[in-house]
């Protein structure tokens, strides 16, 4: 029995409450699952491939572990892209049969009312705005991409992989640089399909608190290249919590709608590609989840999972049905 399932049946015993007999899937929870850079794999494995939990953190254990092994010596990248390409593709055929599977579910019928994951990246000629990989139909879909292709796309940090070009040459890069929490593009995104629906809850997973951010006075080196600005604006780039106080304003009158777990101390010191330092991620986001806020936190959240009630449209912020969002950051 998975551990999670094991854990969770221990608590519904306890609660006096029926016991599972297989892990649930966020996707067949959620209408809409997005997520940007590794978030935005993660959305992936979640959403067009309906894994559940513990396997998703299985499949992105090992292919971090294939991908972050061998740094590059040269070239664009810390890392080699194809190595990337490769365990994406590996993880799809296990799952699909097939290395090349279309990002677009080939049965839309059966899979609209279930969930709709997207991963966001941005085209590298113009990164004012964000691009959004959908599994679904839309006037702006990638008619022609593979799960593969919009993987590397939102994961395609300039530092660590090399810009993927998709369709006529266009060339796509990490969605994070400015978009690291994509709680408000997923919003506008709800709003468009799902206008007149009512709306559950919206839950954000953070990927840890960043450090404080500051601009240090410049020695020698940095007046002729100023390398802490330059840090310090990749830090402002990829900074989450602004965009969080954001949306607590925006669900001030909702209570019960919004959600955001974020490991709170501990991972501000492990990079993306440190994947040795997993069991460290592990370790830190266990204690932020003993935290007795926390733990409310999450009470309330499952409650809104399983019984969701429909507040306000997502037109003004009905149909019978409540809405729910993922987003993995």
């Amino acid at each position: 029995m998975h551990k999670l399932m094991f854990e969770e049946n221990e608590k519904r015993k306890k609660d006096g409450e029926e016991t599972l007999n297989v892990l649930p899937k966020p996707c067949d929870y959620f209408d809409l699952i997005g997520g940007t850079s590794t978030g935005g794999i993660i959305a992936l494995m979640l959403g067009r491939l309906r894994m559940d939990v513990e396997t998703a953190i299985k499949k992105y254990n090992d292919l971090a572990k294939k991908v972050f092994s061998t740094p590059k010596r040269w070239g664009d990248g810390a890392f080699k892209s194809t190595t990337l390409k490769e365990a994406m593709k590996s993880v799809v055929e296990t799952v699909t049969g097939d290395s090349e599977s279309p990002l677009i579910e080939s049965d839309q019928g059966g899979i609209c009312r279930t969930f709709i994951s997207f991963v966001c990246a941005k085209n590298a000629h113009d990164t004012g705005i964000p691009v959004l990989f959908r599994t679904y139909h839309s006037s702006e879909t990638h008619s022609n991409c593979k799960i593969w292709e919009a993987a590397r796309a939102t994961s395609a940090a300039p530092t660590i992989f090399k810009r993927i070009e998709i369709g006529r040459n266009q060339p796509f890069i990490d969605g994070g640089l400015g978009r690291n929490n994509p709680s408000q593009v997923v919003l506008k995104e709800a709003k468009a399909l799902f206008g007149a629906r009512s709306f559950g809850c919206l839950v954000s997973i953070g990927a840890g608190e960043a450090g404080v951010i500051e601009i240090k006075k410049p020695g020698l080196w940095q007046r002729i290249l100023p390398t802490d600005a330059i840090d310090a604006l990749k830090k402002i780039t990829a900074d989450c919590e602004s965009t969080h106080e954001d949306m607590l304003q925006h669900f001030s009158k909702l209570q019960t709608a919004y959600f955001r777990l974020n490991v709170e101390q501990g991972m501000q010191g492990v990079k993306l590609y440190e994947r040795e330092k997993l069991s460290n991620v592990e370790a830190h986001t266990m204690q932020y989840m003993r935290k007795t806020k926390v733990a409310k936190k999450l009470d309330l959240l499952v409650s809104a999972i399983r019984a969701p009630r429909g507040q306000l449209t997502l037109e003004q912020f009905s149909m019978e049905e409540s809405l729910l969002i993922f987003i993995i950051i």
